[in-house]
């Protein structure tokens, strides 16, 4: 099956990387270990059953090391190149979107082969970087408004991600990244109820250059608002299943109002052909014969479906909804 490679990548005709930043070297820029814990689905109150039908067992993981110092500097080096980019939503206090379309550095760091594998043992599956360059290295940076959340309660419209600290922790004080150890239900009740919760949980990074693995369209998490400190950055990098049979949670409507709509769209198209182009090689390789007509109908329409999909989508004339679990939000998702 095809696999996202360079040729596959492309940065779009009209934006010109930056030059002269720091080039990355995976001998001196990462420093993987792995977490002293992963948690399962199980451990966070799912089912079995609903464990099982999820593309990883993984939850999340306690903070572990994937840069090194070098490698902080350099990463940080090439998010201050990247200021000038620098937007707000209602949900997101102060982020920055397709830096691997400027940043030649972000851009090897999110397609490292180091990094994917790494990532790969955490999960006991194998993941590719996900196909559209505006879900890779997505910075969050420090709010401009004080007492502003860096980004709400929500989940993700992805897959699996990891969430990097580029900011070492004694430069601020909250911030944290805190998630609900329970299931996405449980959650929004007590946020109904407007109860403090056991099931929160705070994540204390050691220093920057570490990170919590996430299955985060699972997780109900947020980042707090920063109280003390002007600093606080992280890069989210996100992965799908290398599979032809997952459920995408991607969803066009939340990219609607956070990136540009001349590069979303054909983002959007390229990143459901390539979903398609993959079903349409598995059934190529794999069809059995001896199916009636219905069937290989079914079949087909099977592995057309992300790209009819994606035509309906890109056609509605909706302005998009960027989903999160505030409390003036939770009503309309009941």
């Amino acid at each position: 099956m095809k696999k996202i490679s360079d040729p596959y990548f492309r940065i779009p005709e009209h934006i010109k990387p930056i030059e002269g930043g720091p080039v990355f070297d995976p001998a001196l820029h990462l420093q993987l270990e792995k977490p002293e814990r992963i948690y399962s689905l199980e451990d966070f109150g799912h089912t079995k059953e609903a464990a099982a039908a999820a593309p990883f067992d993984l939850a999340v993981t306690t903070p572990f090391r994937l840069l090194s110092d070098l490698g902080v500097e350099a990463l940080k080096e090439s998010i201050e190149n990247l200021k000038g980019l620098r937007r707000k939503s209602e949900r997101m206090a102060n982020f920055i979107r397709g830096s691997i379309f400027y940043s030649p550095f972000i851009k090897e760091l999110c397609l490292s082969a180091d990094v994917n594998n790494f990532i790969k043992s955490m999960t006991n599956s194998s993941v590719l970087p996900h196909p559209m360059g505006l879900y890779q290295g997505h910075i969050n940076l420090c709010p401009e408004e004080e007492g502003r959340e860096v980004d709400r309660w929500h989940t993700d419209t992805v897959t699996l991600d990891y969430v990097l600290m580029v900011t070492d922790p004694k430069e601020y004080s909250g911030g944290h990244f805190e998630f609900f150890q329970c299931t996405k239900a449980q959650a929004i009740r007590s946020m109904i109820r407007d109860e403090a919760d056991p099931h929160i949980v705070k994540v204390e990074f050691p220093k920057a250059g570490y990170a919590i693995l996430q299955q985060g369209n699972m997780v109900v998490h947020r980042a707090s608002a920063v109280s003390k400190g002007v600093e606080r950055t992280t890069l989210v990098q996100s992965y799908i299943p290398d599979s032809t049979n997952f459920n995408d949670v991607s969803k066009l409507d939340d990219c609607k109002l956070v990136d540009p709509h001349d590069i979303l769209f054909t983002e959007w198209a390229r990143y459901k052909a390539f979903l398609s182009q993959r079903k349409l090689d598995h059934l190529i390789e794999k069809l059995p014969y001896c199916l009636d007509k219905n069937q290989v109908c079914m079949e087909l329409r099977q592995a057309i479906r992300d790209v009819e999909e994606a035509i309906l989508e890109i056609s509605d004339p909706n302005d998009g909804r960027l989903v999160h679990l505030a409390q003036d939000a939770l009503t309309d998702l009941l």
